[in-house]
């Protein structure tokens, strides 16, 4: 009778263990998973990261582009080419033609 009892136990102990076996493998393959869909969105991150920091180059570059006509805008030397192009005026050193009327 002790043979029964030693087997019985046996069988009881595989059945825990192929279970707790089970379980230990569905974790393993659910963190897998888990890994692998992680993995997929920090590489979208880095992407959309990437794109982000392009635009913040180009609105740099505008934005010094911007300041440079700014500056210009508020430079004597645009006032005088505006003056020269809308009201015809002349500076002190230019030479004038003058057309004549037959």
């Amino acid at each position: 009778m002790a043979k029964r009892a030693k087997k019985t136990r046996t069988k009881k102990d595989r059945k825990g263990k192929g279970l707790i076996a089970a379980v230990v493998l569905i974790l393993c393959v659910v963190l897998v998973h888990n890994s692998h869909q992680m993995n997929l969105r920090l590489a979208e991150y880095e992407q959309a990261q990437t794109e982000l920091e392009e635009k913040i180059d180009e609105q740099k570059e505008i934005k010094q582009a911007l300041e440079e006509k700014a500056d210009y805008i508020n430079s004597d030397e645009y006032y005088k080419e505006l003056a020269r192009e809308k009201l015809g005026l002349a500076d002190e050193n230019d030479i004038l033609f003058k057309k004549q009327n037959n």
